[in-house]
């Protein structure tokens, strides 16, 4: 079985929505998944869904590209409230850092400013963290040694170096692997899993985006993974099926499920 530790199937590209798109990916080897919010709205949907299906669970946060269309403290409530009325969820994501879009100054400063916060309310409600990370590594890193989350996280779509991961994993994290390790060009991601222990790996989608090779330029979708998983075993010369199952333990792990 595969745990898609991370997959937004709430996208309006499911156009057969977001029930139809889970029971798809039940019925492919997909045990488990983790849908995590980017904002309120979202955090709600994802809760829902863990309640009305025994494989899903979910986690509830404020993405980076979100901070201009909410006020933080008022988040924090409703993100608390969320947590507090559902035991499926597992995190508080995704949350993080994100230069891609907008690195001005003061944009980067608020975003900092709602990362610390949510890491703050994950060691209260004693969850871990779900971290966006997108051409921020170094504030990242930062930001984790100064306000350490105190139960745990993984970095999601992880785009680092190996140097960058071997900081990330001494820090108690897993490093999330999507559909860029099967890419042609995506040479950094593939020394990264080269050299990352295979018990500090979780395997994500991020559907309906990263789609793996063959199907890249298809919306993606948690049963995919299964190529994900393939070039994995091709780059540390582990069978498949191990994979598979130490990826699901670890995602297990991960959100104590």
């Amino acid at each position: 079985m595969i745990f898609d530790t991370h997959c937004h199937l709430y996208d309006e590209k499911y156009i057969e929505g977001p029930n139809q798109a889970i029971k798809t990916a039940l019925d492919n080897n997909v045990g488990l998944l983790m849908i995590p919010g980017d904002n309120l709205p979202h955090s709600i949907i994802a809760s829902k869904l863990s309640k009305e299906f025994n494989e899903v669970y979910a986690a509830v946060g404020i993405h980076p590209e979100e901070i201009d269309s909410i006020d933080i403290d008022e988040a924090l409530i409703e993100l608390e409230k969320l947590v507090k009325e559902n035991p499926k969820i597992k995190a508080i994501g995704e949350i993080g850092l994100d230069k891609y879009w907008n690195n001005q100054e003061e944009v980067i400063a608020k975003q900092k400013e709602y990362f610390i916060k949510q890491i703050e309310l994950a060691n209260k409600l004693h969850l871990p963290v779900i971290i966006h990370d997108r051409e921020a590594h170094g504030d990242t890193l930062e930001i984790l040694k100064k306000y350490p989350p105190l139960y745990g996280g993984v970095l999601h779509c992880f785009s680092g170096s190996v140097e960058f991961m071997k900081e990330i994993i001494k820090l108690g994290f897993y490093i999330g692997i999507d559909g860029p390790v099967t890419y042609k060009n995506a040479i950094k991601v593939k020394e990264v899993v080269s050299e990352l222990p295979l018990d500090k790996m979780v395997i994500e989608t991020d559907s309906p985006y990263m789609t793996p090779v063959p199907l890249r330029g298809k919306i993606n979708c948690p049963h995919y993974l299964k190529y994900v998983i393939d070039e994995i075993s091709r780059i540390k010369s582990i069978d498949s099926r191990e994979i598979e199952y130490t990826t699901y333990n670890n995602g297990k792990k991960l959100f104590r499920i």
